[in-house]
């Protein structure tokens, strides 16, 4: 069975390989080495980010703070949702970088696509998607997936639902490297023209890319492959 989460404004989720998605927990850390800053340049943004991959490797640790220092950063930079591109009129979706280096263990891009659905897979690094935008934006249904075999049989694997939450302009989600979801991006609740309804808009951060971590499943063959 399916179950929904509910958390009040401004709503932060964490979600890792058991499926369960809640209310995103404090950081055991100390937050001393991230002092606020006033303007919150992209680049302390940045830098921050790097000082926080480099002293713990626990993915929670890892998108608990990275979800404060997002809500930190957005809170002042307007700008970002002007970086947001049109979704492609072939493929409803568009992504542009804003921060990629090979020798960094992240990256940072925004993303816009329109109502469609996504097939189920991990993201093989932990990752930040935080929903820009307001009430008129679009949306996002997410389910979240575990695995119940003993993931020692090579291309197979069980997943099933677990729960399932839908995010809106505002919330931010953190994944661990071994979540699993899938997502139907949906029009805004009270969309007044849906012919033409607006995007949903995402800010993403994710951890090293990690290709061999990486799965697309299919949940119907019991089966998964690398993407």
């Amino acid at each position: 069975m399916v179950n929904s989460t509910v958390c009040s404004k401004l709503r932060n989720f964490e979600v890792k390989a058991d499926g369960i998605c809640q209310p995103m927990e404090n950081p055991s850390m100390s937050l001393d080495e991230f002092p606020c800053h006033s303007p919150y340049y992209f680049s302390r943004f940045l830098n921050d980010l790097d000082c926080l991959v480099e002293s713990t490797s626990d993915d929670l640790e890892i998108i608990r703070i990275a979800t404060i220092l997002t809500r930190r950063f957005l809170s002042e930079a307007s700008w970002i949702i002007n970086m947001c591109p049109e979704p492609d009129p072939e493929t409803f979706s568009a992504i542009h970088p804003l921060y990629r280096d090979p020798n960094c263990p992240f990256e940072v891009h925004v993303f816009s696509w329109l109502p469609q659905n996504s097939g189920v897979h991990s993201h093989g690094s932990w990752s930040i998607v935080a929903i820009l935008g307001d009430a008129s934006n679009g949306r996002e249904l997410n389910y979240f997936w575990s695995r119940f075999d003993d993931e020692k049989k090579d291309g197979y694997a069980i997943v099933k639902p677990v729960s399932k939450q839908m995010l809106e302009p505002g919330d931010i989600i953190g994944f661990t490297s071994d979540a699993i979801h899938n997502i139907k991006s949906l029009s805004a609740e009270n969309e007044p023209n849906p012919n033409h309804p607006k995007p949903t808009l995402m800010f993403n951060i994710f951890g090293k890319r990690n290709p061999s971590g990486r799965y697309m499943f299919n949940p119907f063959e019991n089966t998964f492959t690398n993407y």
